[in-house]
Protein backbone atom coordinates (compact mmCIF):
# COMPACT_ATOMS: atom_id res chain seq x y z
CA UNK A 1 0.00 0.00 0.00
CA UNK A 2 1.41 3.37 -1.02
CA UNK A 3 2.34 6.18 1.32
CA UNK A 4 -0.20 8.75 2.46
CA UNK A 5 -0.87 11.45 -0.14
CA UNK A 6 -3.95 13.30 1.09
CA UNK A 7 -3.46 16.78 2.46
CA UNK A 8 -2.57 16.35 6.10
CA UNK A 9 -3.38 19.18 8.49
CA UNK A 10 -0.69 21.11 10.29
CA UNK A 11 -0.44 20.19 13.95
CA UNK A 12 0.58 22.26 16.95
CA UNK A 13 3.40 21.23 19.26
CA UNK A 14 0.86 19.99 21.79
CA UNK A 15 -1.00 18.03 19.12
CA UNK A 16 2.26 16.43 17.99
CA UNK A 17 2.71 15.19 21.56
CA UNK A 18 -0.79 13.72 21.49
CA UNK A 19 -0.05 12.12 18.14
CA UNK A 20 3.14 10.50 19.47
CA UNK A 21 1.41 9.25 22.60
CA UNK A 22 -1.40 7.73 20.55
CA UNK A 23 1.04 6.00 18.22
CA UNK A 24 3.00 4.51 21.14
CA UNK A 25 -0.15 3.18 22.75
CA UNK A 26 -1.25 1.64 19.45
CA UNK A 27 2.11 -0.13 19.04
CA UNK A 28 1.81 -1.51 22.57
CA UNK A 29 -1.71 -2.84 21.90
CA UNK A 30 -0.68 -4.25 18.53
CA UNK A 31 2.42 -6.07 19.77
CA UNK A 32 1.23 -7.12 23.22
CA UNK A 33 -2.35 -8.05 22.40
CA UNK A 34 -3.46 -8.23 18.77
CA UNK A 35 -0.43 -10.04 17.34
CA UNK A 36 -0.34 -12.43 20.28
CA UNK A 37 -3.81 -13.73 19.60
CA UNK A 38 -3.42 -17.32 18.35
CA UNK A 39 -4.42 -18.10 14.78
CA UNK A 40 -6.84 -20.98 15.11
CA UNK A 41 -7.21 -23.76 12.58
CA UNK A 42 -10.42 -25.81 12.38
CA UNK A 43 -10.48 -29.26 13.88
CA UNK A 44 -9.38 -31.94 11.42
CA UNK A 45 -7.10 -31.88 8.42
CA UNK A 46 -7.23 -30.64 4.88
CA UNK A 47 -7.29 -26.87 5.52
CA UNK A 48 -4.51 -26.17 3.03
CA UNK A 49 -6.40 -27.98 0.27
CA UNK A 50 -9.71 -26.38 1.21
CA UNK A 51 -8.17 -22.90 1.10
CA UNK A 52 -6.87 -23.67 -2.39
CA UNK A 53 -10.41 -24.58 -3.45
CA UNK A 54 -11.76 -21.47 -1.73
CA UNK A 55 -9.23 -19.28 -3.54
CA UNK A 56 -10.56 -20.53 -6.87
CA UNK A 57 -14.19 -20.18 -5.75
CA UNK A 58 -13.92 -16.61 -4.44
CA UNK A 59 -11.98 -15.56 -7.57
CA UNK A 60 -15.19 -15.69 -9.61
CA UNK A 61 -15.25 -12.18 -11.18
CA UNK A 62 -19.05 -12.03 -10.84
CA UNK A 63 -18.64 -11.66 -7.09
CA UNK A 64 -17.05 -8.23 -7.61
CA UNK A 65 -18.77 -7.14 -10.81
CA UNK A 66 -22.27 -8.10 -9.62
CA UNK A 67 -22.71 -7.36 -5.88
CA UNK A 68 -25.81 -9.54 -5.67
CA UNK A 69 -23.85 -12.61 -6.74
CA UNK A 70 -22.02 -12.75 -3.41
CA UNK A 71 -24.08 -10.44 -1.20
CA UNK A 72 -27.59 -11.86 -1.44
CA UNK A 73 -30.59 -9.59 -0.91
CA UNK A 74 -31.78 -10.06 2.67
CA UNK A 75 -35.07 -11.53 3.78
CA UNK A 76 -37.26 -9.40 6.09
CA UNK A 77 -36.08 -9.56 9.67
CA UNK A 78 -38.15 -11.34 12.27
CA UNK A 79 -37.45 -9.10 15.21
CA UNK A 80 -38.26 -9.28 18.90
CA UNK A 81 -38.23 -5.81 20.48
CA UNK A 82 -37.86 -4.95 24.16
CA UNK A 83 -37.95 -1.40 25.45
CA UNK A 84 -35.03 -0.73 27.79
CA UNK A 85 -36.11 2.74 28.89
CA UNK A 86 -38.06 5.77 27.81
CA UNK A 87 -36.20 8.65 26.24
CA UNK A 88 -37.20 12.22 25.61
CA UNK A 89 -39.33 11.93 22.45
CA UNK A 90 -38.59 8.23 22.07
CA UNK A 91 -37.42 4.91 23.45
CA UNK A 92 -34.25 2.87 23.82
CA UNK A 93 -35.09 -0.52 22.31
CA UNK A 94 -33.15 -3.78 22.26
CA UNK A 95 -33.61 -5.81 19.08
CA UNK A 96 -33.11 -9.56 18.85
CA UNK A 97 -33.42 -11.37 15.55
CA UNK A 98 -32.60 -14.70 13.97
CA UNK A 99 -30.14 -14.26 11.11
CA UNK A 100 -31.34 -15.90 7.89
CA UNK A 101 -27.89 -15.67 6.27
CA UNK A 102 -26.82 -18.68 4.20
CA UNK A 103 -23.06 -19.19 3.61
CA UNK A 104 -21.94 -18.63 0.02
CA UNK A 105 -19.00 -21.04 -0.19
CA UNK A 106 -20.50 -24.57 -0.20
CA UNK A 107 -17.86 -25.89 2.20
CA UNK A 108 -18.28 -23.10 4.73
CA UNK A 109 -19.42 -24.06 8.20
CA UNK A 110 -20.29 -21.18 10.52
CA UNK A 111 -20.37 -21.84 14.24
CA UNK A 112 -21.43 -18.28 15.02
CA UNK A 113 -24.57 -17.74 17.06
CA UNK A 114 -27.26 -16.69 14.59
CA UNK A 115 -29.07 -14.75 17.30
CA UNK A 116 -28.38 -11.17 16.22
CA UNK A 117 -28.65 -8.21 18.55
CA UNK A 118 -28.83 -4.44 18.15
CA UNK A 119 -29.63 -1.41 20.30
CA UNK A 120 -31.86 1.31 18.86
CA UNK A 121 -32.26 4.89 20.11
CA UNK A 122 -35.61 5.45 18.36
CA UNK A 123 -37.64 8.64 18.08
CA UNK A 124 -41.40 8.21 18.36
CA UNK A 125 -42.08 10.57 15.49
CA UNK A 126 -41.44 9.03 12.09
CA UNK A 127 -39.03 10.42 9.55
CA UNK A 128 -35.81 10.88 11.55
CA UNK A 129 -32.65 9.83 9.72
CA UNK A 130 -31.09 6.65 11.10
CA UNK A 131 -27.45 5.66 11.51
CA UNK A 132 -26.21 2.06 11.63
CA UNK A 133 -23.13 1.99 13.89
CA UNK A 134 -20.57 -0.79 13.30
CA UNK A 135 -17.94 -1.35 15.98
CA UNK A 136 -14.33 -2.48 15.69
CA UNK A 137 -12.54 -5.78 16.25
CA UNK A 138 -12.97 -7.21 19.77
CA UNK A 139 -15.81 -4.77 20.42
CA UNK A 140 -19.55 -5.30 20.40
CA UNK A 141 -20.12 -4.67 24.10
CA UNK A 142 -23.20 -2.49 23.88
CA UNK A 143 -22.58 -0.51 27.06
CA UNK A 144 -19.21 0.57 25.67
CA UNK A 145 -20.26 1.09 22.05
CA UNK A 146 -22.98 3.54 23.06
CA UNK A 147 -20.20 5.74 24.46
CA UNK A 148 -17.85 5.22 21.50
CA UNK A 149 -20.51 6.33 19.04
CA UNK A 150 -21.93 9.07 21.30
CA UNK A 151 -25.38 7.60 20.79
CA UNK A 152 -27.14 10.04 23.11
CA UNK A 153 -25.62 13.10 21.44
CA UNK A 154 -26.60 11.93 17.96
CA UNK A 155 -30.07 11.06 19.24
CA UNK A 156 -30.50 14.55 20.73
CA UNK A 157 -29.40 15.99 17.38
CA UNK A 158 -32.29 14.16 15.73
CA UNK A 159 -30.73 10.88 14.55
CA UNK A 160 -32.05 7.40 15.26
CA UNK A 161 -28.97 5.42 16.33
CA UNK A 162 -28.78 1.65 15.79
CA UNK A 163 -25.73 -0.11 17.22
CA UNK A 164 -25.17 -3.38 15.36
CA UNK A 165 -23.09 -6.27 16.74
CA UNK A 166 -20.83 -8.09 14.28
CA UNK A 167 -20.73 -11.90 14.11
CA UNK A 168 -18.41 -13.48 16.72
CA UNK A 169 -18.46 -10.31 18.83
CA UNK A 170 -19.93 -9.19 22.13
CA UNK A 171 -23.06 -11.17 23.05
CA UNK A 172 -22.63 -13.16 19.80
CA UNK A 173 -19.24 -14.57 20.78
CA UNK A 174 -20.64 -17.87 22.00
CA UNK A 175 -20.13 -19.65 25.30
CA UNK A 176 -16.59 -20.88 25.84
CA UNK A 177 -15.24 -19.52 22.56
CA UNK A 178 -12.90 -16.94 24.06
CA UNK A 179 -12.78 -13.13 23.93
CA UNK A 180 -14.95 -11.01 21.68
CA UNK A 181 -13.98 -11.23 18.03
CA UNK A 182 -11.75 -14.26 18.31
CA UNK A 183 -13.75 -16.30 15.81
CA UNK A 184 -13.81 -13.57 13.16
CA UNK A 185 -10.18 -14.01 12.09
CA UNK A 186 -8.15 -17.18 11.90
CA UNK A 187 -6.22 -19.49 9.62
CA UNK A 188 -9.47 -20.44 7.91
CA UNK A 189 -10.01 -17.34 5.77
CA UNK A 190 -13.27 -18.87 4.53
CA UNK A 191 -14.73 -18.17 7.95
CA UNK A 192 -13.65 -14.53 7.73
CA UNK A 193 -15.08 -14.11 4.23
CA UNK A 194 -18.42 -15.58 5.23
CA UNK A 195 -18.50 -13.45 8.39
CA UNK A 196 -18.26 -10.34 6.21
CA UNK A 197 -20.99 -11.69 3.94
CA UNK A 198 -23.16 -12.29 7.02
CA UNK A 199 -22.49 -8.81 8.41
CA UNK A 200 -23.47 -7.14 5.12
CA UNK A 201 -26.58 -9.33 4.89
CA UNK A 202 -27.69 -8.34 8.39
CA UNK A 203 -26.88 -4.64 8.00
CA UNK A 204 -28.93 -4.50 4.81
CA UNK A 205 -31.77 -6.28 6.59
CA UNK A 206 -31.58 -3.80 9.48
CA UNK A 207 -31.63 -0.89 7.02
CA UNK A 208 -34.86 -2.22 5.51
CA UNK A 209 -36.32 -2.88 8.96
CA UNK A 210 -35.66 0.72 9.98
CA UNK A 211 -37.24 2.12 6.84
CA UNK A 212 -40.31 -0.12 7.25
CA UNK A 213 -40.61 1.10 10.84
CA UNK A 214 -40.83 4.68 9.58
CA UNK A 215 -37.37 6.20 9.78
CA UNK A 216 -35.99 8.59 7.22
CA UNK A 217 -32.90 7.73 5.14
CA UNK A 218 -30.47 5.27 6.75
CA UNK A 219 -26.68 5.59 6.63
CA UNK A 220 -23.73 3.88 8.30
CA UNK A 221 -20.88 4.92 10.60
CA UNK A 222 -18.19 2.38 11.46
CA UNK A 223 -14.89 2.35 13.31
CA UNK A 224 -11.79 0.27 12.51
CA UNK A 225 -13.05 -3.15 11.39
CA UNK A 226 -16.45 -1.47 11.37
CA UNK A 227 -14.97 1.19 9.08
CA UNK A 228 -13.96 -1.51 6.61
CA UNK A 229 -17.43 -3.02 6.88
CA UNK A 230 -19.05 0.38 6.34
CA UNK A 231 -16.92 1.02 3.24
CA UNK A 232 -17.92 -2.42 1.93
CA UNK A 233 -21.60 -1.75 2.65
CA UNK A 234 -21.29 1.53 0.74
CA UNK A 235 -20.26 -0.43 -2.36
CA UNK A 236 -23.09 -2.98 -2.10
CA UNK A 237 -26.23 -1.24 -0.79
CA UNK A 238 -27.65 1.39 -3.20
CA UNK A 239 -30.12 2.70 -0.58
CA UNK A 240 -27.42 3.66 1.92
CA UNK A 241 -27.88 7.39 2.57
CA UNK A 242 -24.36 8.19 3.80
CA UNK A 243 -21.17 6.37 4.75
CA UNK A 244 -18.58 7.34 7.37
CA UNK A 245 -15.64 4.95 7.84
CA UNK A 246 -13.56 6.09 10.84
CA UNK A 247 -9.95 4.91 11.37
CA UNK A 248 -10.73 2.35 8.68
CA UNK A 249 -8.91 -0.73 7.57
CA UNK A 250 -8.78 -0.66 3.76
CA UNK A 251 -6.92 -3.86 2.82
CA UNK A 252 -7.49 -6.94 4.94
CA UNK A 253 -4.78 -8.90 3.12
CA UNK A 254 -2.06 -6.36 4.00
CA UNK A 255 -3.25 -6.21 7.59
CA UNK A 256 -3.31 -10.00 8.04
CA UNK A 257 0.10 -10.39 6.41
CA UNK A 258 1.75 -7.61 8.45
CA UNK A 259 4.58 -8.75 10.69
CA UNK A 260 8.27 -9.55 10.60
CA UNK A 261 10.04 -12.64 9.31
CA UNK A 262 10.28 -14.13 12.79
CA UNK A 263 6.56 -13.87 13.52
CA UNK A 264 5.47 -17.38 14.61
CA UNK A 265 1.90 -16.65 13.58
CA UNK A 266 2.91 -16.06 9.99
CA UNK A 267 5.18 -19.09 10.03
CA UNK A 268 2.19 -21.21 11.03
CA UNK A 269 0.02 -19.51 8.39
CA UNK A 270 2.57 -20.25 5.65
CA UNK A 271 2.38 -23.94 6.52
CA UNK A 272 -1.30 -23.83 5.53
CA UNK A 273 -0.56 -22.15 2.20
CA UNK A 274 -0.83 -18.49 3.14
CA UNK A 275 1.01 -15.88 1.12
CA UNK A 276 0.25 -12.22 0.45
CA UNK A 277 -0.97 -13.07 -3.04
CA UNK A 278 -3.14 -15.87 -1.68
CA UNK A 279 -4.70 -13.54 0.88
CA UNK A 280 -5.34 -10.90 -1.76
CA UNK A 281 -7.10 -13.44 -3.95
CA UNK A 282 -9.15 -14.84 -1.06
CA UNK A 283 -10.24 -11.50 0.40
CA UNK A 284 -10.89 -9.59 -2.83
CA UNK A 285 -14.49 -10.82 -2.66
CA UNK A 286 -15.19 -8.27 0.10
CA UNK A 287 -12.43 -5.70 -0.52
CA UNK A 288 -13.82 -2.12 -0.56
CA UNK A 289 -10.96 -1.08 -2.85
CA UNK A 290 -12.15 -3.59 -5.46
CA UNK A 291 -15.55 -1.91 -5.90
CA UNK A 292 -16.92 1.52 -6.67
CA UNK A 293 -18.93 3.23 -3.93
CA UNK A 294 -22.68 3.56 -4.50
CA UNK A 295 -23.20 6.29 -1.90
CA UNK A 296 -23.32 9.77 -3.52
CA UNK A 297 -20.01 11.63 -3.41
CA UNK A 298 -21.21 14.43 -1.14
CA UNK A 299 -22.44 11.87 1.42
CA UNK A 300 -19.05 10.22 1.96
CA UNK A 301 -16.80 11.15 4.88
CA UNK A 302 -13.59 9.48 6.04
CA UNK A 303 -12.20 10.08 9.52
CA UNK A 304 -8.57 9.17 10.14
CA UNK A 305 -5.96 9.43 12.89
CA UNK A 306 -2.56 10.92 12.13
CA UNK A 307 -0.86 8.64 14.68
CA UNK A 308 -2.81 5.44 13.98
CA UNK A 309 -0.49 2.49 14.55
CA UNK A 310 -3.11 -0.25 14.08
CA UNK A 311 -4.88 0.83 10.88
CA UNK A 312 -2.09 3.11 9.58
CA UNK A 313 -3.00 6.37 7.82
CA UNK A 314 -2.12 4.80 4.46
CA UNK A 315 -5.31 2.72 4.74
CA UNK A 316 -7.53 5.78 5.14
CA UNK A 317 -5.64 7.53 2.36
CA UNK A 318 -6.08 4.58 -0.02
CA UNK A 319 -9.83 4.56 0.63
CA UNK A 320 -9.99 8.36 0.24
CA UNK A 321 -8.31 8.16 -3.18
CA UNK A 322 -10.44 5.20 -4.26
CA UNK A 323 -13.59 7.11 -3.28
CA UNK A 324 -12.62 10.08 -5.47
CA UNK A 325 -11.17 12.28 -2.68
CA UNK A 326 -14.33 13.16 -0.72
CA UNK A 327 -14.28 15.14 2.51
CA UNK A 328 -11.84 13.74 5.07
CA UNK A 329 -11.18 14.68 8.69
CA UNK A 330 -7.80 13.98 10.33
CA UNK A 331 -7.39 14.15 14.11
CA UNK A 332 -4.10 14.25 16.04
CA UNK A 333 -4.37 10.99 17.92
CA UNK A 334 -4.11 7.25 17.57
CA UNK A 335 -6.38 4.31 17.00
CA UNK A 336 -7.00 3.58 20.68
CA UNK A 337 -6.32 7.00 22.21
CA UNK A 338 -8.60 9.11 20.02
CA UNK A 339 -7.48 12.57 21.09
CA UNK A 340 -9.67 15.36 19.70
CA UNK A 341 -12.27 12.81 18.65
CA UNK A 342 -15.00 15.29 19.59
CA UNK A 343 -14.17 17.37 16.52
CA UNK A 344 -14.25 14.20 14.41
CA UNK A 345 -17.74 13.32 15.58
CA UNK A 346 -18.88 16.88 14.99
CA UNK A 347 -17.74 16.38 11.40
CA UNK A 348 -20.28 13.55 11.10
CA UNK A 349 -23.10 15.81 12.27
CA UNK A 350 -21.88 18.53 9.90
CA UNK A 351 -22.08 16.04 7.03
CA UNK A 352 -25.68 15.18 7.93
CA UNK A 353 -26.61 18.87 8.10
CA UNK A 354 -24.86 19.69 4.84
CA UNK A 355 -26.79 17.02 2.91
CA UNK A 356 -30.11 18.03 4.47
CA UNK A 357 -30.64 15.10 6.81
CA UNK A 358 -30.47 17.31 9.91
CA UNK A 359 -31.62 20.90 10.33
CA UNK A 360 -29.00 23.64 10.65
CA UNK A 361 -28.04 24.20 14.26
CA UNK A 362 -28.86 20.66 15.45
Amino acid sequence: MSAVRSALPAVTRFESLLLGAGARLDRFVLERYLRRQPLEAPVGTGLRERLARAREFYADPRFVDEPGAFFAAPAPLRVEERRIRRLVDGDLVRLRYESAFVPVFPEAALAVDRAGVALWWRHRRAGHPAMLCVHGYAGGHLWLERLAFEARRFYRAGVDVVIYVLPYHGPRTGAGSGPSGRGFFGLDVVRTNEAFAQAIYELRALLRHCRTAGTGPVGAFGMSLGGYTTALLASVEPELAFAVPMIPLASLAEMMWAGDGDDPRLALARSYGWSLDTLRDLTRVHAPLARSPLVPFDRRLIIAALGDGICPPAHADALWRHWGRPRIHWYPGGHVAQFRRGAALRAVRTLLRDVGLLPTGS
